[in-house]
């Protein structure tokens, strides 16, 4: 593998429609985009809230490296008997120390190797965990000189554009890039921040194109409307959307030098 690099960092997966145009499209993302490591957020990867080993095992088995969490972390309870087994999906690193499971992730390949790390923000969003700027430079500086890489990606999901954008500064030319996760729409302002940190507010979801985030859109609009709580479903939908971000990085300097938006529809039937 020379220096260059090429990494695809798939939004958030919304439960079997998500998990179904990801599987669908698998070849083509590969062929299309060559990536040498594929990464993706997967905290609503089982039936919308949260991930269990079944998805999990699904999700890796297709081929992705490592999988992201965020808030919903804990939404299938029975991940918390399970998240042990899986070093290849971490949680969120600023939270409490009994959380189970692991705060980071580590892929090498042909000498290359990338470091994952999912932090949450707390602006707006539960629970809210420590504060991931106090706690986040000094982990990375552990981690860089434990494996020896400078190529390092931060999954902040967090639910305010500002402090995502805050985030993106305050890690600039320390990280490979911060990619914005957790409010399933893409964001237009992809760039690269200093001499090498790519950035996006958000990379987008992969699930049903006509819900509300991936739910269902009745219920979304009745409790809009009613303002009376009601049961979220994902929206079943054949029309369904694949966000992405690919990240071309110089993995030995770990600097980002383009990062390329990618957006997919596909139709997708039960």
């Amino acid at each position: 593998m020379e220096n260059k690099i090429k990494v695809l960092f798939i939004g958030d997966i919304v439960g079997r429609t998500g998990r179904r145009i990801l599987a669908k499209n698998w070849a083509l993302l590969r062929h299309r985009y060559s990536p040498n490591f594929i990464f993706c957020n997967g905290e609503n990867a089982a039936g919308g809230l949260g991930i269990n080993s079944k998805t999990a095992d699904e999700l890796l088995g297709l081929g992705i490296d490592g999988i992201t969490l965020g808030n919903h972390t804990w939404g299938q309870r029975e991940w918390l008997k399970q998240a042990f087994r899986y070093r290849r999906v971490c949680r969120p690193a600023n939270a409490p120390k009994d959380w189970p499971g692991f705060d980071h992730i580590f892929i090498e390949k042909d000498n290359i190797g990338i470091i994952v790390i999912n932090l949450m923000g707390q602006a707006f969003i539960q629970p809210v965990l420590d504060n991931p700027f106090q706690m986040i430079e000094p982990r990375i500086n552990e981690l860089k000189e434990k494996y020896q890489t400078k190529n390092v990606l931060i999954d902040f999901h967090a639910e305010t554009t500002a402090e995502k954008i805050m985030m993106g500064f305050f890690l600039e030319d320390k990280v490979t890039a911060v990619l914005g996760t957790h409010t399933h729409v893409q964001t237009a302002d992809e760039r690269i921040l200093g001499n090498g940190t790519a950035f996006i507010s958000d990379i987008g979801m992969v699930g049903p194109r006509d819900g509300v985030l991936g739910m269902d859109k009745k219920t979304a609009l009745r409790r809009a409307y009613n303002q009376l709580p009601a049961s979220y479903n994902l929206e079943k939908s054949d029309m369904a959307i694949l966000n992405a971000v690919l990240l071309s990085i110089d993995g030995r300097a770990g600097q980002c030098i383009n990062i390329e938006r990618v957006y997919l529809t596909d139709t997708i039937y039960d």
